[in-house]
This record gives C-alpha cells, structure tokens and sequence, in this order.
C-alpha cells in the first residue's frame, strides 16, 4: 500500500514540475531583459516611435509559453518585420523608439490590462499553454514587471515633450499576417486611425499618390473604433491626452527582411513628410496629463 501511494505522489510532482507557468517568484529571472528598450533616446526629432510587437522572446520561467520555438516566430508571437521598421524610421527621423523586449503572448502591451485579449488563452486557432486558467497572481505580475514599465516610459518620454512646450506625434509601427483564421488579407500597408482622421486621411492619400500600384487598407484589418482598442496603447497615450498619431500596419510577407522592411518604411515616410511639415498636425492642442 505505501509502494502505490508513493508512485502516486511522484506522478503528481511531475506533472506540476512540467505546467509551463510562472514561478511563484517573480516572472523575469536574474539575468533577462527587461520589458522594452529604447533606442535613439537623444533624437532631434519631435516625436515618438512605438513598437508594442517588436519580439517573439518569452521568460525563462514560462517555458516558451508550451509551445514549440518554431510557433513562437509566427505572426501569433510577434509582429514580424514590426521591429526593422520602426529602427529604419527611427533613424530617418532622429526620433527615440520604445520596443516591447517580450512576446505578445506573455502579455499584449497594445491592450487594456484588464482586457481578455491582454493574456490569451488561444491564437488563431492556436491553445497557449501558458496562459490557460491564469491565477489573479499570475495577472498581476505579468503586468507589474512588463506592461506597466512598458507604458509609464511612454508616458514620462511624452511628459519630457510636453515639458519643453512640443507637441510630439506617436508613430505606432505594427505588420499583420497575410491570412488570419482562414482569411486572406489583401492590403499591402494600412493605416488605422479614430479621432485622428486628418492626419490619416492625407497619410492614405500621400501613399496611393506616390505609388498607385500599392493597395492601401483603411481601418483595415483592423479598426481602433473597436471596444479591443480601448486601453490600447495609442488610446492611453494619444488619443486620451490628445496627441497626433499615426497607427501604420506592414503586411508581414512584405517586411520579413531587414531590406524589405527598410522599403516599405521608406514608402510610408515618403506619404509622411507633407504630414509632418502641415501646421494643422500639431496646432491647437490642449495636451492632457499622463494617464497613470
């Protein structure tokens, strides 16, 4: 009898050691970057270059999520190309750019915390070990140790602008997969845009000018007047405070390369320039706080 309730035990502890899920420490381990880098902090530029996807790492503590390596490069584990854009930009601008050092599986940094999408359980079709049945624990270390460093940098970067009496533009850089659950995806850029439609519009116009050819999404794949966008990234810190912004989205298959993303970033900065230079992006705006 004791033999049998030994062997029990034993399975049992083996199964617990292998759940892919947080210590009950802390999430990032000694030694593990931290949740985001910026680079280019002392830019000339009067803006903000934001990267919420920019990485497909996941912390040792959490086992590449359960998932093989090979599914963490996917377009569910990062936004592919999201990355080699937003430094091209950064440079040709001489702006500072945040970029998240973690997967969006870990933790979305572009949703509210709260949000069901901030933690998700599946993607595309696709279970996420890591994040099933999360403990309220589990939540709210993810969030202290990566996506509140995250967006209180954003914030205190903005804060410096406002400060010297600039008004800086946030430029979100994201790519989307070609095809989502089945769904193929025309458009080779889009750009997303809610109270900011001016600036949007003559970014749209500006690119079908410059390169007719080149099919442009409006709001698509995605739309910000969804209620996923609110608590967003761009929410908390552009559209809450009152902010320009660009929310611009690469396809995927077109930015997989560090040339190919240096293109397509030179074709939005091209549509860009006349938006940077027009008076009406930065006039009159009663610029609100930080959202804490």
């Amino acid at each position: 009898m004791k033999k049998k309730k030994s062997k029990a035990v034993k399975k049992k502890a083996g199964a617990v050691k292998k759940k892919p899920a947080a210590s009950r420490g802390r999430v990032l381990s000694a030694g593990e970057p931290p949740s985001f880098r910026v680079e280019n902090l002392k830019g000339r530029g009067v803006g903000l270059i934001l990267c919420d996807h920019a990485s497909s790492r996941v912390p040792r503590s959490l086992k590449d999520m359960g998932l093989k390596k090979n599914i963490l490069k996917k377009h569910i584990g990062w936004d592919i190309g999201a990355e080699d854009a937003s430094l091209h930009i950064s440079r040709a601008l001489d702006m500072p750019a945040v970029l998240a050092q973690y997967s969006r599986l870990v933790i979305d940094l572009n949703r509210a915390p709260h949000h069901a999408e901030c933690m998700v359980e599946t993607s595309d079709r696709i279970k996420i070990p890591a994040n099933a049945v999360l403990s309220k624990k589990d939540r709210e270390r993810r969030l202290k140790e990566i996506y509140w460093p995250y967006q209180n940098k954003i914030g205190k970067l903005l804060d410096g602008f406002v400060k010297k009496r600039q008004v800086p533009i946030i430029l979100a850089i994201h790519s989307f997969t070609p095809e989502m659950e089945g769904v193929r995806r025309p458009w080779q850029i889009s750009v997303m845009w809610k109270n900011e439609e001016k600036i949007a519009k003559q970014l749209v116009r500006g690119i079908r000018s410059n390169h007719p050819d080149v099919l442009v999404g409006e709001n698509q794949p995605y739309t910000l007047f969804g209620e996923r966008f609110a608590g967003s990234t761009i929410w908390r810190h552009a559209e809450e405070r009152n902010l320009p912004y660009v929310f611009v989205e690469f396809r995927q298959d077109l930015v997989d390369t560090k040339q190919k993303a240096a293109y397509w970033a030179d074709i939005f900065l091209q549509a860009l320039q006349p938006v940077l230079e027009n008076s009406e992006t930065f006039a009159g705006r009663k610029i609100k706080p930080s959202k804490k």
